[in-house]
């Protein structure tokens, strides 16, 4: 959708006829006037379209004279598009026939395939450009958009008749007042586009020079496109207000190849370069020869206004992440005062009311050990087995091990025990056993007793909750 347009016009005049079609934002184009240039209801209609463009509120778009521009399929060497948009006015200054520099030019948006980037680009002179614009003004039509009649053909061809494969051969012939354009391609990719700049007269004389024109390129641009894309046939489709006759439709079907062409014929073929231009210009897609100090007024002021919309948008978003980031930054404040305070009462509980700011940590390890000491005696009494318990329980597991206990001291936090084993896993066994007490023990070997049997010293800890 054009930004900042509620609709947009497409234009055409065709052999003494105004067709105006209008399209908005939802919905397909719709004809306003199908009527004489000169008629009141023509002159009423463009009046209406041009009262809207001057208040901003459409767009109003016209193809540049097709006989004037030139379109060309160009080839960067690079994968890039950046790299590839720095060389496209060289490469199109070749493919013209006159200098680049003297020429109002559009491009397409850049494809990158196999390591190459490719662009569709149009050119038409500038001069031939200004006055194509003041022959427009002097209708009482003054565009906003100057699109490129080939391409706009093109992409209302895939608007309205989406190709079924993606490598189906398919060709528009637009049959113009004043000439005749084929706009080929392969599925939806634009491959050229030909003018036959001799117009299709209605008096017969004229007829007939158009017809051996027609007769003798037509025929050669077909064959040499079915030998570029390597198909056996492809689509034709008719449109223009020469579409309508279908006496003399019939007539230069006749006079191509009659095998692998599939005919079909665009409805309202009249106004379908209009459908297009309408289109295209609403939904911002199509080229545009009025840019720089070509521009239109009201596409000037709807852009600026575009863009103060988006900086607008900027601003706001930036303060909101501001506004929200400051929130999160007060709420994480106040969780850490809250949580601070939950640490000192906690600290001061075991430390006492000495504890400083900042020191809970420290202050806690070193009021644990005197802690444990002080709640020594509540631990032992509360605990349900007890030091008798603990007592039995590493005498009985040294019996079940075959240990000899020649001295054993145990305290309700502390035990010492020193014996022999008959074989080293023993002793090992012994400790394991009492590790699954709840004993941290530490072992060692001071060697073997007279008998010969492997002498141990086990002293061990009791771990506890401080």
């Amino acid at each position: 959708m054009a930004r900042g347009f509620a609709s947009a016009y497409g234009v055409d005049w065709a052999g003494g006829r105004l067709l105006l079609v209008r399209a908005a934002p939802r919905g397909a184009p719709q004809s306003v006037v199908d009527a004489p240039t000169e008629s009141e209801e023509a002159v009423r209609a463009l009046g209406a379209a041009a009262a809207e463009v001057s208040q901003g509120r459409a767009a109003l778009a016209v193809a540049a004279p097709a006989v004037q521009t030139f379109v060309r399929r160009l080839h960067a060497p690079f994968a890039s598009p950046a790299k590839a948009a720095k060389v496209w006015n060289a490469l199109l200054d070749v493919e013209l026939p006159f200098p680049v520099e003297s020429a109002q030019c559009a491009f397409g948006s850049p494809q990158v395939a196999a390591g190459a980037t490719t662009s569709i680009a149009a050119a038409v002179r500038k001069p031939d450009l200004e006055a194509a614009v003041a022959a427009w003004r002097a209708e009482g039509c003054d565009p906003t958009h100057c699109d490129v009649e080939a391409l706009a053909l093109w992409d209302q061809q895939n608007a309205e008749v989406p190709p079924v494969r993606g490598d189906l051969s398919r060709a528009v012939v637009w049959l113009g007042a004043d000439h005749v354009a084929l706009v080929r391609g392969r599925g939806t990719e634009f491959l050229a586009a030909h003018v036959l700049r001799i117009p299709p007269a209605a008096e017969q004389a004229g007829r007939s020079a158009f017809e051996s024109l027609w007769a003798e390129r037509v025929p050669r641009i077909l064959a040499a496109h079915l030998a570029e894309t390597g198909a056996d046939g492809m689509d034709l489709w008719w449109a223009g207000t020469g579409a309508e006759d279908g006496t003399w439709l019939a007539r230069l079907r006749q006079l191509l190849p009659s095998g692998g062409l599939r005919h079909e014929t665009h409805r309202q073929p009249a106004a379908f370069l209009a459908r297009a231009l309408a289109r295209r210009a609403m939904a911002e897609t199509g080229a545009n020869f009025l840019q720089g100090a070509a521009a239109h007024p009201a596409l000037v002021r709807m852009r600026a206004r575009a863009h103060r919309r988006v900086y607008l948008g900027i601003v706001a978003a930036a303060l909101a992440i501001l506004a929200m980031n400051g929130a999160t930054a007060w709420v994480r404040g106040r969780r850490l005062v809250a949580v601070q305070a939950e640490l000192t009462a906690a600290a001061r509980a075991i430390a006492g009311d000495t504890v400083v700011y900042g020191e809970e940590v420290l202050a806690v390890q070193r009021a644990l050990p005197a802690r444990d000491a002080e709640t020594e005696a509540w631990r032992s009494a509360l605990d349900p087995i007890g030091v008798e318990g603990l007592l039995a329980g590493a005498i009985r597991d040294a019996a079940a091990f075959g240990i000899q206990i020649a001295h054993l001291k145990m305290t309700g936090a502390a035990m010492a025990m020193e014996g022999s084993a008959a074989d080293a896993p023993a002793i090992d066994h012994l400790g394991e056993s009492l590790r699954g007490q709840g004993w941290t023990i530490d072992s060692h070997s001071p060697g073997a007793a007279a008998d010969g049997r492997p002498r141990f010293i086990l002293k061990g800890t009791l771990r506890h909750e401080g």
